[in-house]
């Protein structure tokens, strides 16, 4: 496991265990007066339980007990539990003995909160660790990994792998170099591609990294490769004992499973932030849906009046590093747009992978109306509340777009796509060539942060309000 998830998962163990700290001292009080009301709501009793907060906040930060948490046994895992509280029994006794008030407080209460914490905070991680084991690695946060190895090779990589509790990653392909085994299985796992196609592979599916394990190869072939891999926004865990490889682009030692690798990457989000982004991501959502509701009354029978067919349109797009999702939107075509996308392509006004066609025969006229106040996009709130898309991101293209995308260009999609972003707000209508679209999402990706979603945002309200950019 990296430094920077087990930091992530050292932050949310110690707000579950502050959680059932606090949970435990009620309890005990229950205990001890039988009724919450007779509980003296004293500055002591409170200051205690701050007290029992700080020290085991201390005691968990000094003797690093959630580093490789995920990983400890059932009887490890008590072991440190009782470890902890038997450190934080000796701390909370020297306190009481220096402010000389013992007698003040219930030895009942306190031998009760002991005894409920120890047994509430294993069952509580043992359940924790069920959930992120089982059910974590299903969820689009999982980490997709693509294998890069040899024939020889393949099958020992995958169980080491999976004698590690590997929760925050899947290996969901594997490309063999030195044999063609397409269409062929290794411990369950599909072999997609040999050393000839695996950049196609990584550009048209769903992968945030890859794991080459390879020695018998020179670091300074696979240098190049890096790089490639590296500018297409996918992450680089490289198991060779050579890793001088000077590109521009982050490095740093870490463990996928039980493998010492050298990852490389581009750009490494705070934790925190991503947290604030996603919190951000469902107020947004949540507002934007009463929105979508209100719309949904006035533009619904009109859209339905307008011409024939559903008042929501759904299409499949391309999400964050390939996974694909349904996006929906307020139908502003007729039913046919698809079919007749094809006799206009002559008409396309967009250089490279997109399709912009000014005075579009397809649109409807309740459609014109929808696109220019962008009321068209208000069902996309769904979206983002689903977590498929972010308020603030790159706009996800259809699949047929994707599909034709340079290698270079596949950098867009590696993060969660937006509902607005920096083509938005820059004159999306002006702009006509797809690289350009591509410099600017690339351009919030490799400087992203939470006061630059903000700021775009408060561009987009600005572009909304004033119909700028839109048609």
């Amino acid at each position: 496991m990296d430094n920077k998830t087990n930091n992530q998962l050292s932050i949310v163990i110690s707000i579950v265990d502050i959680i059932t700290i606090c949970i435990s001292f009620l309890l005990a009080s229950f205990i001890r007066y039988g009724n919450f009301d007779k509980v003296p709501v004293l500055a002591g009793y409170i200051g205690v339980l701050w007290y029992f907060i700080a020290v085991y906040l201390l005691i968990t930060a000094f003797f690093n007990y959630t580093r490789r948490w995920i990983e400890l046994s059932a009887c490890t895992e008590l072991y440190y539990i009782l470890k902890k509280h038997l450190y934080l029994i000796t701390f909370v006794l020297i306190y009481m003995f220096i402010i000389r008030q013992s007698d003040s407080y219930s030895r009942l209460q306190f031998a009760s909160f002991i005894i409920i914490d120890i047994v509430l905070m294993f069952v509580i991680h043992t359940l924790l660790k069920h959930f992120i084991t089982k059910f974590f690695r299903r969820t689009s946060y999982c980490e997709r990994v693509l294998l890069i190895t040899e024939y020889a090779y393949a099958e020992d990589i995958i169980k080491r792998t999976r004698m590690t509790r590997n929760w925050y990653f899947r290996i969901k392909g594997i490309v063999i170099i030195d044999k063609d085994m397409k269409g062929s299985q290794i411990e369950g796992i599909n072999v997609i591609g040999d050393g000839t196609d695996y950049y196609n592979i990584v550009r048209l599916r769903a992968f945030d990294s890859v794991l080459i394990c390879e020695p018998s190869l020179s670091y300074k072939n696979w240098e190049t490769v890096i790089s490639q891999f590296v500018n297409m926004g996918i992450i680089v865990h490289f198991n060779l004992p050579e890793y001088d490889i000077k590109i521009p682009a982050g490095r740093k030692l870490e463990n996928i499973g039980l493998f010492g690798v050298v990852t490389y990457g581009k750009y490494e989000y705070s934790f925190v932030q991503q947290v604030i982004k996603r919190v951000m991501d469902i107020v947004g959502g949540l507002v934007g849906m009463f929105f979508f509701g209100l719309a949904m009354l006035i533009f619904g029978p009109l859209i339905k009046l307008d011409s024939k067919g559903p008042v929501l349109f759904k299409q499949l797009r391309v999400g964050k590093n390939g996974r694909i999702f349904e996006i929906y939107k307020f139908r502003s075509m007729y039913t046919d747009a698809e079919e007749r996308k094809a006799e206009l392509m002559e008409q396309n006004e967009m250089q490279g992978q997109m399709f912009k066609m000014k005075n579009d025969p397809r649109i409807t006229k309740i459609g014109k109306f929808l696109r220019k106040t962008s009321i068209d996009e208000l069902p996309q709130f769904f979206n983002v509340l689903r977590g498929d898309m972010s308020l603030v991101g790159t706009r996800p293209p259809t699949i047929e777009e994707f599909n034709n995308y340079e290698p270079h260009q596949r950098k867009r999609i590696s993060i969660k796509p937006g509902m607005t972003g920096m083509w938005q707000v820059s004159g999306r209508s002006s702009i006509t060539d797809f690289d350009d679209i591509v410099k600017l999402d690339c351009e919030y990706i490799d400087n992203w942060s939470i006061a630059k979603d903000i700021k775009i945002l408060l561009k987009t309200i600005w572009v909304v309000i004033f119909g700028r950019g839109a048609e």
